[in-house]
């Protein structure tokens, strides 16, 4: 018995040491496997991506204007314009240009009164006409294009008789257009200078502001008159918003408005609003979307 117990020992020894290498063998090979699936090109690709997706996320929500609903639509866009910033991306979608103007149309919402958005993604009916008042000839240029929303009227009549003081003259030369009219005009533009660029400077029937009865031309309704150069022209720049009004269609926005810029075209929002957009230089697009329909 003395001679068989070394034997057992040894043999106990030797076991122990296979395990031990093959247990180290198994060890090393499973780290060998998950370096090479680490090191696959696709599972690469997942942990670089993802990462990179959350952190847009994370970037987009700290953006002023973001809106949780418009999430994928930002994504999307940021997909196609990478050289944008976060901001920007906002800005532009908020103001629905991921979108071909005039596609993804929806009706105008009338329940918002004065707040209401028509632009080339918000329509009005063809049979829809606001509550409007006629302007005195004090206030108004021609005969033509003199109706007006009250709401609007009270407060230009206001504008009006302030910009007096300080010796400005102002009066309106276009108010309210039904959308017949408008189908009238644009229709000529179209003729006269073709669809591409009537639709610039002239919106298709049942997407003019003016068939708001909120909206008016001051002083002028064209390019040539050079308007932006005139006394006129900076002194509602720097006190239009006080009574409501805001320069609808301003330079350098043409691309979130669709329009070409207008410096005689202003729209009445109500004071608060108008001073809010002001104040932080944005369209009304982009506030609609962000404080009106972000519900």
């Amino acid at each position: 018995m003395k001679k068989v117990w070394p034997i057992v020992l040894l043999i106990i020894s030797v076991l122990i040491i296979l395990v031990g290498i093959l247990t180290y063998i198994f060890f090393m090979g499973d780290k060998k496997m998950d370096n090479t699936t680490i090191n696959n090109e696709p599972t690469k690709e997942i942990i670089d991506n993802k990462p990179k997706e959350e952190n847009n996320v994370d970037q987009l929500k700290k953006e002023n204007y973001f809106i949780a609903k418009n999430l994928d639509r930002y994504l999307n866009y940021l997909k196609k314009h990478p050289e944008k910033d976060m901001t920007e991306i906002i800005r532009c979608v908020n103001a629905n240009i991921d979108y071909e103007f005039y596609t993804n149309t929806v009706n105008s919402n009338t329940d918002d009164d004065i707040l209401l958005i028509v632009n080339k993604y918000h329509r009005l009916s063809s049979n829809y006409v606001p509550k409007l008042v006629e302007m005195d000839d004090k206030y108004n240029y021609n005969k033509g294009y003199r109706m007006m929303h009250p709401t609007a009227y009270e407060h230009f009549k206001e504008m009006v008789d302030a910009a007096k003081k300080d010796g400005i003259v102002l009066y309106n030369v276009s108010a309210y257009r039904s959308y017949d009219t408008q189908y009238d005009l644009y229709n000529e533009y179209v003729k006269n200078h073709g669809k591409e660029a009537a639709d610039t400077f002239s919106a298709r029937p049942g997407y003019s502001e003016h068939q708001t009865g909120l909206t008016t031309d001051i002083n002028t309704s064209s390019s040539k008159a050079n308007f932006e150069n005139s006394k006129e022209y900076a002194w509602l720049i720097e006190n239009s918003y006080k009574y409501g009004f805001i320069l609808r269609y301003p330079k350098d926005k043409e691309y979130l408005t669709g329009y070409k810029y207008e410096p005689w075209h202003y729209r009445y929002v109500g004071k608060d609003v108008a001073k809010y957009i002001y104040e932080n230089d944005i369209t009304y697009e982009e506030y609609y979307a962000y404080f009106i329909d972000n519900k």
